[in-house]
């Protein structure tokens, strides 16, 4: 089910602690006829059935394993430095080094002879510098000569000049694997094999990317549904009183790291003002606020209902989503009556789905 997008936590708990308060100790049942008779009312259904929409279908490839054992191999390293051999592109060394410009050493151009790593190629150092090593031996000293920037802004003295640095090769860094045989496997995996262990990785990415795919098809049938649909008027007053308290609540955020609320937004998320950002939450709660319209008009006319049981099966996903286990921690994003929406979303999206027209599966290599 498509959720609102977010730039930050603040915005979930701001819009779901405005969105549906107020409804005391009722029952699930008697919360779930009002929430569904006040939004449906504000929205008028054109087509949700029969919608045609373009499957994803997610296919784990062999290279989607490897990579995952790769990683596995990756997590158990060991690191050499090799004091012998050629320095090529790629390849993390160790060097020394001092700098001057005019034969004058320059701030921040000297290694103090403690060594550093630097991988050939990466682009850290200024242009020419790796190039100039590549070739040479370790233990090899010899002069780097490169120019930086013309708009070197860590030391606006040093751009555009030329300088030299005189440069030992101390050491190439060497990555080790571990062998990947079945002791391995069985030593840090819970798995006893090989083969046990890469059917355990091809299980599970499958499960999850099943998920994945149901959670996009849902997504990309909704948004169709939503689109079509025509919404003959918002709850204005809710919708401000959320938009002030989601933007209240970047604000505070804001405060805390020593910002104002337009610095803040500017540097963290890119907007090029205030206003621009209060946009920006106007219309996501637009948009949410028009689906949960859509979901509850076809709630009514479906009569679809969710159980006490259903709800807590989706808190509980919701807070495996999460990685979280504490409730009363849980409870502080999102409340009772959220969770009660979410799961009428999902079982109506559900709903969609299955009286939609799926097209061509499209097998995506997802990483």
């Amino acid at each position: 089910m498509k959720k609102m997008k977010k730039i930050s936590g603040v915005l979930v708990l701001a819009m779901g602690l405005a969105l549906l308060g107020g409804c005391g100790k009722e029952n699930n049942d008697k919360k779930l006829d009002k929430m569904i008779d006040k939004y449906s009312s504000y929205c008028t259904l054109n087509q949700y059935k029969g919608v045609t929409y373009e499957a994803t279908k997610t296919t784990v490839t062999d290279e989607m394993i490897q990579s995952q054992v790769d990683s596995l191999l990756s997590t158990y390293s060991t690191t050499n430095y090799v004091t012998s051999g050629t320095a090529k592109d790629g390849d993390t060394v160790n060097i020394d080094f001092v700098g001057s410009v005019d034969g004058e050493e320059f701030e921040g151009g000297n290694s103090g002879g403690a060594g550093y790593d630097l991988t050939l190629g990466s682009g850290t150092f200024i242009a020419g510098f790796e190039e100039q090593i590549v070739g040479h031996k370790v233990g090899d000293q010899f002069d780097v000569t490169a120019t930086f920037p013309d708009d070197y802004s860590l030391n606006p003295d040093l751009a555009g000049k030329e300088a030299v640095f005189a440069v030992t090769l101390n050491s190439i860094k060497e990555t080790v694997y571990p062998e990947y045989t079945d002791e391995f496997v069985a030593s840090y995996t819970d798995a006893s094999s090989i083969a046990e262990y890469e059917q355990s990785l091809r299980d599970r990415m499958e499960e999850n990317y099943l998920a994945n795919d149901d959670n996009t098809n849902k997504s990309n049938v909704m948004q169709t549904v939503v689109d079509n649909a025509t919404i003959s008027e918002y709850p204005t007053k809710e919708m401000e009183e959320l938009i002030d308290e989601t933007v209240k609540n970047v604000e505070s955020q804001a405060s805390n790291y020593g910002y104002d609320l337009a610095t803040y937004v500017t540097v963290y998320y890119g907007f090029s003002s205030e206003d621009e950002f209060r946009n920006y939450v106007s219309q996501i709660t637009e948009d949410f606020m028009k689906e949960k319209c859509v979901v509850c008009a076809i709630a009514k006319a479906e009569n679809i209902r969710v159980t006490d049981d259903e709800i807590k099966e989706y808190k509980k996903k919701m807070m495996d989503s999460y990685n979280m286990t504490d409730e009363d921690a849980f409870a502080e994003i999102y409340s009772e009556e959220d969770v009660l929406y979410y799961t009428l979303a999902d079982k109506v999206a559900a709903f969609v789905v299955e009286n939609a027209v799926p097209g061509e599966a499209t097998g995506t290599d997802a990483e």
